[in-house]
């Protein structure tokens, strides 16, 4: 790669781009770092170096792959790359820029070496905390009715990363992919993967969490399930459901 970061981000992007388990490491590094973009309007009144209250700030857009994007970079000579004349423009925490441009795509240093889109769901997971890395648990204390079935888009990138992860973690014999709804935490019907487990349950969702919040996932959130015995699935997965990991076992030397 002849790509030569200049900042912490943009180290914690290449890292993320070369090993897929660092882009916890990137999202975290990005939560703290400025963000450059261009301004396509007049000045931009300011207030001590800060935007001042109500500003309006006009963005301009670029097409990738067909699609429209936000092109922010991740350091003022990435921006200076892409231009080829004197332009205004912006630096805000990448925060704050996404604030801004909520509801919109971003694009991270288009026609660069090293890049990366952020969907307008992505943006909003960053921003909500769902790509924290920390999974959120909870505990269903009364009869609930759930809507559980297959997905119509499968989260092939998701479930090709967290078998990466179960396949590292021996206590994970068998794991599911399902979409579902719980009406008990509020969200929309999203993604859920549900694993029979042995062992130390904290220890498997942390490592699956951790690389689930960086995956591309059609249906966000993603939600874990224990199947232990207690959580009244186990006969739906079981009679209905191919498990996308299943955990292989080794044969001995002289088996036949």
């Amino acid at each position: 790669m002849g790509f030569k970061p200049r900042n912490k981000l943009e180290y914690a992007l290449a890292a993320a781009v070369e090993d897929p388990a660092r882009r916890v490491d990137f999202y975290e590094e990005l939560r703290r770092s400025e963000l450059y973009t261009l301004h396509m309007g007049g000045d931009v009144p300011t207030s001590g170096g800060m935007l001042k209250h109500k500003t309006t700030v006009r963005l301009p857009s670029v097409e990738v792959e067909g699609k429209s994007y936000i092109p922010v970079f991740s350091s003022l000579e990435s921006l200076q790359q892409f231009i080829d004349r004197e332009m205004r423009y912006l630096s805000v925490n990448a925060m704050d820029l996404f604030e801004l441009v909520r509801g919109s795509d971003v694009w991270l240093n288009p026609g660069g070496e090293v890049g990366k889109s952020f969907p307008a769901e992505e943006i909003e997971a960053i921003l909500d905390g769902r790509l924290s890395g920390v999974p959120q648990t909870y505990t269903i204390e009364r009869e609930t009715q759930m809507m559980i079935g297959r997905p119509a888009n499968e989260p092939n990138e998701l479930l090709e990363e967290l078998t990466e992860v179960f396949s590292e973690l021996p206590g994970v014999k068998l794991a599911y992919n399902a979409h579902y709804y719980n009406p008990v935490t509020g969200e929309p019907p999203h993604t859920l993967i549900a694993v029979e487990a042995e062992g130390n349950w904290e220890e498997v969702i942390r490592a699956a969490g951790r690389r689930a919040s960086t995956a591309r996932v059609p249906d966000p959130p993603v939600d874990f399930l224990r199947l232990d015995g207690t959580s009244g699935l186990e006969h739906y997965f079981a009679a209905d459901c191919e498990p996308f990991y299943r955990r292989r076992r080794r044969r001995g030397l002289f088996a036949r």
